[in-house]
């Protein structure tokens, strides 16, 4: 995709000086000690005003043509599974419900794509993850798409199945939406079942609300932090663009994943 916007209309570059090596080393070394330690890193302000509400207005006109999926799953993101206690998290189910615009469907004009594909966000984010470079993903569908949730769409409590996230918030819900993190709750060689189960019964001592300022990049290891968006209660809709990005290059969604979420696989 080409956009025609330069990223520097778009980010408030005298509160985040990208540009300037010095002080984004220093910047990406303060968040990634943040997400270290919390799960997540923030950017209040990110997104310049003017360019979150033309986003805005985008998304709305682009939210009819979504695709609105409603699915079942455990917190893994996987069926339930019988063979164990009905209390244990990979019995419980979940639900999540939302509708999403699909990187396709965003015109190349937009200023999202600007951000997507500037070389020194990328940069940026990969320094805040402690990695060398990341790589946009090969998927066409989901590398870009707006998370469109209007009333009666929640995201029930799960883990990611990849070890990052980026996003930018674009326009809070009218009613409910709110952004619930439970960090550091599993590790790759233990996970955690017990901590795991005392947050779907209602334990909320590890649980944090992180406010939904519209124009804040966040960047989320959800990989090994249980996370959820509350069931939104009132319109407006709950926008937030999700730039997909990892690791290693090449990185697709499987086949299952983009049916569900958009509804086709191409």
């Amino acid at each position: 995709m080409t956009a025609t916007h330069d990223p520097a209309t778009i980010v408030d570059l005298d509160r985040y000086p990208l540009g300037d090596p010095a002080a984004s080393s220093a910047l990406a070394a303060s968040l990634g000690a943040r997400l270290r330690d919390e799960g997540v890193a923030v950017l209040p302000g990110f997104v310049r005003a003017e360019a979150v509400d033309r986003i805005v207005t985008e998304s709305d006109a682009l939210a009819p043509d979504g695709h609105h999926s409603r699915v079942t799953n455990t917190v893994y993101l996987s069926a339930p599974d019988d063979a164990f206690a009905p209390e244990h998290p990979r019995r419980r189910a979940v639900v999540s419900a939302l509708r999403a615009v699909a990187a396709d469907q965003i015109p190349a004009t937009s200023p999202l794509w600007a951000l997507y594909d500037w070389p020194v966000l990328r940069e940026f984010i990969a320094a805040v993850l402690a990695l060398d470079e990341i790589h946009p993903y090969a998927d066409t569908l989901g590398k870009l798409n707006i998370a469109v949730m209007g009333p009666g769409d929640e995201l029930g409590w799960h883990f990611d199945q990849t070890d990052f996230v980026t996003s930018i918030a674009l326009r809070g819900a009218g009613g409910g939406g709110d952004f619930e993190v439970a960090a550091d709750l599993r590790t790759a060689d233990d996970e955690r079942v017990e901590h795991v189960t005392a947050v779907l019964d209602g334990d909320r001592s590890a649980v944090r609300r992180w406010p939904f300022d519209p124009g804040t990049l966040m960047i989320f290891a959800g990989r090994s932090s249980l996370h959820r968006v509350t069931p939104i209660s009132a319109e407006p809709a709950r926008l937030v663009a999700l730039l997909a990005y990892d690791s290693a290059p090449g990185t697709d969604s499987s086949e299952r994943l983009k049916l569900v979420r958009y509804g086709r696989t191409a």
